[in-house]
């Protein structure tokens, strides 16, 4: 194993944790209300914004997968599947999905509690976003507008 492929391990175990603290301290302050004011920054942008530091790291470490195609790279698919084949490029796309979900259940756990939405609504969203990304997202969304109108 290359030093830089050590690096991505690591960087990968520290991310899931993170990750995990995150989101339960999202859900925490979704069903307790003293906590918010404190765990709602906390896990919308203070957690994001570690797991975008890592990425950038990753993405720096992960350089070389675009020596090849330059710029390219991320217009050709064929080209965007070469860069998985380095262990940093591989874990920078597994950190920018951890940070945008988790930035975007805590705008949605946010937006959803000054609407007054059901907070069970609100949680219903959260695992569906940290799994399935856009899927939790478009629930958010058709459960806001149904129940609010377009903002």
């Amino acid at each position: 194993m290359t030093a830089a492929d050590s690096r991505a391990y690591k960087v990968y175990e520290l991310s899931r944790w993170l990750t995990r603290f995150g989101w339960l301290i999202l859900v925490v302050a979704l069903f307790y209300a003293p906590w918010r004011e404190y765990a709602l920054p906390t896990a919308q942008f203070i957690f994001p914004a570690i797991l975008c530091l890592l990425y950038i790291w990753m993405v720096w470490d992960g350089r070389g997968g675009f020596k090849e195609n330059g710029l390219k790279t991320f217009f050709v698919l064929d080209n965007i599947g070469k860069l998985y084949t380095n262990k940093s490029a591989l874990n920078a796309s597994w950190l920018h999905f951890l940070a945008l979900d988790l930035f975007a259940g805590g705008f949605m756990v946010r937006d959803g509690l000054a609407l007054d939405m059901p907070i069970w609504m609100i949680f219903l969203c959260l695992p569906f976003t940290l799994m399935l990304g856009p899927v939790g997202v478009l629930l958010y969304i058709v459960l806001r507008v149904a129940l609010f109108g377009f903002p």
